[in-house]
């Protein structure tokens, strides 16, 4: 879709305002009507916030779907598995409700895949009802008459917690997947010497391959040199790769040429976060950072490509490409290289295993 901004006055804006007052997110009443002024662009920035999403008061492509996800609540329609996969806030409030009775309904994505639809035939025969996978009136009335539901994530939290530590302790024979982010038609950022984001976070994941495959890891990357798939199909690369991670490798980029420094980024939804995933960038983050790297943190967001994986996934974005010194570091092999090792370690790490003993 095209891109819903600040300064437009249009039927979508008119839409998009509906939709947010409909979530209980004032608009002044001035702009009300189409047209897209300072309240407006307030009130998107405050739904993204919410949602976990890029805060820049633009509605593109992922934030008009959440947005339309986040108007459905269970029972406005029946669920059932199909492809592709209904999504929405009725799906989320599914999971969790399956979830905290003991059914493995998986994270908390909102997406009714086939974990989902399992866990639901699972619960519907245990109350001994029709178990067709289908959220219908049956159902419903089950799970209302269930009044001590609770929704804490501590179901899937735990599951993932005891997937991980049930294997073998370190890197050798694990399924790795490397993401190099954008690629093809999408250049992502661009640096002061006219690099782009893209081209720099591939040799990067190459780079990042080789070494852990030296530590015995399968790897597979979502994308060559000069493609660009959509993060839903990395996300269902990695699935079918059966991976026992992802790390999406980015850049960070801002108007400022002296923003530096390096952030992680893990699946959090209303207050419920990938345990292993919050792990894992905790992790990433503080070796970044003994790298001599600006603390820029580790954050919990709804990214596609965090959202859509079914296994512990981050974003890693270690540096800005509009920083001149970091552009040039993560441009060439030999001064990418601690940066590569740093990420080792904390792999090695995650999986219960000192890092690699090399320099």
């Amino acid at each position: 879709m095209r891109l819903i901004r600040r300064g437009e006055r249009s039927n979508a804006v008119q839409d998009l305002q509906a939709r947010l007052e409909r979530l209980g997110i004032d608009i002044a009443p001035q702009e009300l009507g189409g047209d897209f002024g300072p309240a407006t662009e307030m009130a998107v920035r405050a739904f993204q916030q919410s949602r976990g999403l890029d805060v820049d008061g633009i509605v593109g492509d992922n934030t008009w779907r959440v947005l339309v996800e986040s108007s459905w609540s269970l029972g406005d329609r029946i669920l059932r598995l199909e492809e592709p996969n209904l999504r929405g806030d009725d799906v989320r409030d599914l999971q969790s409700r399956l979830n905290a009775l003991g059914f493995a309904a998986g994270k908390h994505d909102g997406i009714y895949g086939r974990a989902t639809a399992a866990a639901l035939m699972d619960f519907q025969r245990n109350l001994g009802i029709s178990d067709d996978g289908l959220i219908g009136l049956e159902t419903l009335k089950a799970f209302r008459r269930l009044r001590l539901v609770t929704r804490t994530g501590l179901g899937p939290r735990t599951r993932e917690r005891e997937a991980r530590r049930s294997g073998p302790p370190g890197v050798a024979g694990k399924r790795l997947v490397l993401d190099p982010g954008h690629g093809g038609d999408d250049p992502g950022g661009r640096g002061p010497s006219g690099e782009t984001e893209a081209d720099l976070v591939f040799p990067l994941a190459t780079q990042l391959a080789g070494r852990l495959e030296a530590e015995g890891a399968e790897v597979t990357l979502t994308r060559g040199p000069h493609d660009g798939p959509t993060d839903s199909e990395r996300a269902r690369r990695a699935n079918e790769a059966a991976a026992d991670l992802l790390i999406s490798l980015h850049l960070n980029a801002h108007p400022n040429e002296m923003a530096q420094g390096a952030a992680t980024y893990y699946w959090e939804h209303g207050g419920i976060a990938s345990e292993p995933g919050e792990h894992l960038a905790d992790l990433l983050q503080d070796h970044l950072v003994r790298c001599g790297l600006v603390d820029c943190r580790s954050h919990g967001k709804a990214y596609p490509i965090l959202r859509e994986t079914r296994m512990p996934a981050v974003v890693v974005e270690p540096g800005f490409i509009t920083n001149p010194d970091e552009a040039k570091m993560l441009s060439a092999p030999r001064t990418a290289e601690p940066i590569v090792l740093a990420m080792v370690r904390a792999v090695g790490t995650y999986f219960g295993v000192a890092g690699p003993a090399i320099s």
